[in-house]
């Protein structure tokens, strides 16, 4: 009796399953794809599909209603996101932020249209055009106009200019975002970030029509920076490199009178920082010969400076103390200063 019960209930467990799976259909499997939907558009009327909520969308926008046209395009975009129409009610809302004037909003849709839709979308460079304005524009916005005429802060750009080279690296207009983003730290005097885009732009983009500018812009910002902090021998030596990698890359500049007049500048800072440690060994008790070697040092390094005819005169007046201290004859005078060797390190002077 109990083996007739198993056999009974076996046979009841497979008529189930098969009534659960009923017979094979011959329909063919369609995904039905229903994205989500937004409260700002509850009680407006909606298309049941995408192509004709597209055709809504765009009759709105060409009668100027710009703000409803917008949430249609948005209804579209969210309710049918793989749908063909997708992509261009995406570019629709960016476009029309853009020419109403929310700048970021118009950026943060383009930057999603790329990120979405940018092997589906139609002319790329075009939207890279509209976000690149964008940048400039944020870049040139001034801010409570109504106090002194405002106040610009180019650096809020600097990111909005990041994205766009992130999106086209290659893209023709790639090299001068990256040369508007030293601009912007420059005007915002953050001048080492300056100098930081600036070189970005001489070894990413060597070739462009914007490097030799960024590298004056550079050599601007780093005497800024050697002005600054005048005892940093560090950017001394960055500003003198980098106007001897100027002259070297681009010879027949228009700025080039004007470097070789900073690099001779730059001669005699460093000449006068040798002679007055020199200086400072000939105040020392007992250091005369310390400060003879210090000014013989600088005349042999720095053989164009002004400073040379005053060191030769410090160093024969200190020969002179130290014979007399030790009851010896009095040294001759120094040669003259067209008796020097011209051959010398390149510190800067030309």
């Amino acid at each position: 009796m109990t083996k007739y019960l198993q056999l009974l209930l076996l046979g009841a467990a497979c008529a189930a399953n098969t009534a659960c799976v009923g017979p094979k259909s011959t329909a063919p499997y369609v995904v039905q794809e229903e994205g989500r939907s937004t409260w700002r558009v509850l009680f407006d009327k909606k298309m049941p599909d995408s192509a004709g909520q597209w055709d809504y969308a765009r009759e709105t926008q060409n009668k100027g209603q710009l703000k409803k046209a917008d949430r249609r395009m948005l209804y579209l975009v969210r309710r049918w996101p793989n749908s063909k129409e997708a992509p261009w009610a995406q570019r629709a809302r960016a476009d029309m932020l853009y020419a109403r004037g929310d700048l970021k909003e118009a950026f943060k849709q383009y930057q999603y249209l790329i990120d979405n839709y940018s092997g589906r979308m139609l002319d790329y460079d075009a939207v890279l055009e509209s976000q690149f304005n964008i940048a400039v524009d944020i870049m040139n916005h001034r801010r409570m106009r109504w106090i002194f005429g405002g106040y610009r802060a180019p650096e809020y750009a600097v990111e909005y200019f990041e994205d766009v080279i992130r999106n086209g690296p290659q893209w023709p207009r790639a090299q001068e975002a990256q040369y508007l983003i030293g601009k912007c730290y420059q005007e915002a005097e953050e001048l080492e970030l300056a100098v930081s885009a600036y070189g970005t732009l001489g070894y990413r983009y060597p070739d462009s029509s914007f490097a030799q500018e960024a590298a004056w812009q550079q050599i601007q910002c780093l005497d800024l920076l050697r002005k600054e902090y005048p005892n940093s021998l560090e950017n001394l030596d960055r500003t003198l490199t980098a106007t001897t990698v100027f002259l070297t890359t681009f010879p027949k500049s228009e700025h080039r009178d004007a470097i070789i007049l900073l690099r001779n500048q730059l001669y005699e800072v460093k000449a006068q920082k040798a002679f007055d440690e020199a200086a400072f060994y000939a105040k020392v008790p007992k250091k005369p010969t310390a400060a003879i070697i210090y000014y013989e040092g600088m005349i042999a390094e720095y053989p164009k400076s002004k400073l040379v005819p005053l060191a030769q005169k410090r160093i024969t007046e200190l020969k002179r103390l130290m014979a007399l201290t030790a009851g010896m004859p009095a040294p001759a005078e120094p040669a003259t200063q067209s008796s020097i060797p011209a051959e010398e390190p390149d510190n800067g002077r030309e």
